[in-house]
């Protein structure tokens, strides 16, 4: 069973958790199948299997939402965390001016999407496999 026990110790097991891939994969096999990450309270909220629901704060910091989604601020705050240029909290800020309100990770079609708070789809981006 999912507990907030077993979403800590993944989360720190890490020895860089800026590593998305390996975290990733450190969750899918503690049973984690899909989780969300709420931008403005920075809180995440991870699911197994049987619908278990675990919420966890972990390294979330509540950040501000644009009103108006931009497609462009997404790919470009992706792309700039992708290469390694930021850190989460500046990712988190980067994504709420870009008027994202909820990531939801999808840990079995390996697929990050980026909603705003209509619930529309900003961007959708493959998880990165391990190296």
């Amino acid at each position: 069973m999912l507990t907030e026990e077993t979403i800590m110790q993944v989360a720190t097991s890490e020895a860089n958790a800026g590593d998305f891939p390996k975290v990733v994969q450190g969750f899918k096999s503690a049973g984690v199948v899909a989780y969300d990450y709420i931008v403005a309270s920075g809180l995440y909220v991870f699911y197994d299997i049987d619908g278990t629901k675990v919420e966890a704060k972990l390294n979330g910091i509540p950040k501000s939402i644009a009103e108006i989604g931009s497609v462009k601020a997404i790919q470009a705050a992706v792309k700039q965390a992708q290469s390694g240029n930021i850190d989460f909290e500046q990712f988190c800020e980067l994504a709420g001016e870009a008027g994202v309100s909820i990531w939801h990770s999808n840990l079995i079609e390996m697929l990050v999407t980026y909603q705003d708070k209509a619930g529309g789809i900003l961007l959708q981006e493959p998880i990165p496999a391990v190296q």
